[in-house]
């Protein structure tokens, strides 16, 4: 009977050991974030502008933006901007009303369309502003200067974040006479794919020469290391 107690007991004891030296190994880890930046100069850029139109009947305001639309889609396109770098967003109808002191009346309707344009060489940014304003569209806004090689970037920068990581890491487990025995996990946090010089709405009266500058694409990850005892 005593044989039987103290083997069993042994079992119980070693087993014991044996969970506390998992959990000692599970908490032998390190958690870090990384980030990693790609900087590049913008080739490409984009803008909205709203095409509108004031009446009293509907049919007749669908008909006028009609025509202004396909003036300034074939104007565009006379200029080298391909067809499929313009995009017809959303119409909006609203009441047309005006006031005169504490009194309001209602005109009729307005009718308005967006439309986004993307240029793929900024050679054409003065020209593409110009023919806009001559067809008397001044209400231009979300300009944004980008880069077409975005993804590229993103990519490049998200190997930076990993290095960045892994870097962090060493140095920090180094101190306390530990080394990185492996990746346990990684976590992607966020996705940029650039950071854009924009230009906030405005009414433009006449192009202005700009030049951007350079713009940051930023990768940042999470990454949970193991580690064991250094050499």
């Amino acid at each position: 009977m005593r044989i039987y107690f103290l083997v069993l007991f042994t079992l119980v004891f070693n087993s014991a050991i044996a969970k506390d030296h998992s959990r000692v190994q599970q908490q032998r880890q390190i958690e870090v974030t990384g980030v990693g930046s790609v900087f590049s100069v913008p080739d490409r850029f984009s803008f909205s502008m709203s095409i509108e139109q004031k009446g009293r009947v509907a049919a007749e305001l669908n008909k006028a933006i009609v025509e202004k639309t396909n003036g300034v889609v074939q104007a565009l396109l006379k200029i080298g901007i391909d067809k499929k770098s313009l995009q017809s967003l959303q119409v909006q109808f609203n009441p047309w009303v005006e006031y005169n002191g504490q009194t309001q009346e209602q005109k009729g309707f307005i009718l308005t369309r967006q439309i986004t344009v993307t240029v793929n060489s900024l050679s054409q940014y003065e020209q593409s502003i110009d023919t806009v304003l001559n067809l008397g569209v001044n209400n231009i806004n979300q300009f944004n200067f980008t880069n077409s090689q975005a993804d590229e970037n993103y990519q490049v920068a998200l190997n930076h974040a990993l290095l960045n990581a892994k870097q962090r890491a060493t140095n920090m487990a180094k101190v306390l006479d530990l080394k990185i025995a492996g990746v346990i996990s990684i976590l992607e946090q966020s996705i940029s794919e650039g950071t854009p010089i924009m230009m906030q709405s405005r009414q433009f009266k006449s192009s202005e020469s700009y030049q951007p500058g350079e713009m940051s694409t930023q990768a940042n990850v999470k990454v949970i290391f193991a580690l064991q005892d250094g050499t």
